[in-house]
């Protein structure tokens, strides 16, 4: 059976998630960070398939350079406030707590998470065009 490049790096980058997702099962941790850090790298793999499919053979691939720096930049701005969301809804579900539900959120926390999802950004775009430079060649 034949593989492609894209699948390669598919594969390689969901093994990579699942070890870093079970990193909290081998050190002792509780089970809800085992789920919180399930769902950042569920979240972080959305991301990263939302360049991979659809921003940068949309923009990057079409050389619409602007565009695709607009639309990764205001997609990358209010994605970690959604991501945090995500988080703070299984740590009050976990908690039983929804008193004080975005306690401890701040820009830091925020500027954290927008450079965690650039990185899937960035490696979901730089993918697709190692995959599509590979193809035509």
């Amino acid at each position: 059976m034949k593989t492609t490049l894209s699948t390669r790096l598919n594969a390689a980058t969901w093994i990579i998630a699942c070890i870093l997702t079970l990193q909290p099962l081998i050190t002792g941790q509780p089970v809800s960070h085992f789920i919180t850090t399930v769902v950042a790298a569920l979240f972080w793999m959305a991301v990263y398939y939302l360049f991979f499919l659809y921003i940068a053979p949309e923009f990057l691939m079409k050389k619409k350079l602007v565009l695709f720096f607009a639309v990764s930049i205001g997609t990358l701005i209010l994605l970690p406030f959604i991501g945090y969301s995500l988080l703070f809804l299984v740590r009050a579900i976990a908690d039983g707590k929804f008193n004080e539900f975005y306690k401890g959120y701040s820009v830091m926390m925020h500027i954290s998470g927008f450079k965690a999802l650039a990185l899937a950004g960035v490696y979901g775009s730089f993918f697709r065009l190692i995959t599509e430079h590979f193809k035509k060649s």
